[in-house]
């Protein structure tokens, strides 16, 4: 399961413009948790493609992987998204941006998010297998 470097190219750019509007923008939680999960799947993509260069991936270790990849995914989405909220906090100088419930809502999912992503990137690595049996990655 590769992702060409054209469509990271794109999503990378998307992103940018994303991340460029949201500074402007009042501290929203779905916009915030919008641009931590980008992020988070930007970062996984990108050392995905990297990592699959060097080394071909077999059905065990690409299951494995796809795995990691949903659960990094996951826990990157809450940990970058509480990373967000204090940047947004600090650049917008009126005072906090979010209030404490919501970042302790952030917090509380974090476990959540990781787990879900963990099953996610485990059924699209089996899917992915399910489609090409024993191809590699």
């Amino acid at each position: 399961m590769s992702i060409s470097e054209r469509t990271l190219r794109w999503l990378s750019m998307a992103w940018g413009i994303y991340a460029l509007v949201w500074i402007g923008l009042e501290g929203e939680l779905w916009q915030t948790v919008a641009l931590g999960g980008s992020t988070a799947v930007l970062l996984v993509a990108y050392e995905w493609r990297r990592w699959g260069r060097k080394r071909p991936l077999v059905t065990r270790s690409f299951l494995l992987l796809s795995a990691l990849a949903g659960f990094l995914i996951g826990l990157f989405s809450a940990l970058l998204t509480l990373f967000f909220m204090a940047l947004k906090t600090g650049l917008h100088a009126h005072g906090p941006e979010f209030t404490p419930q919501e970042i302790a809502w952030v917090v509380q999912q974090t476990p959540f998010w990781a787990g879900v992503g963990l099953l996610v990137g485990l059924s699209v690595g089996l899917l992915w297998l399910a489609g090409g049996a024993e191809r590699e990655a």
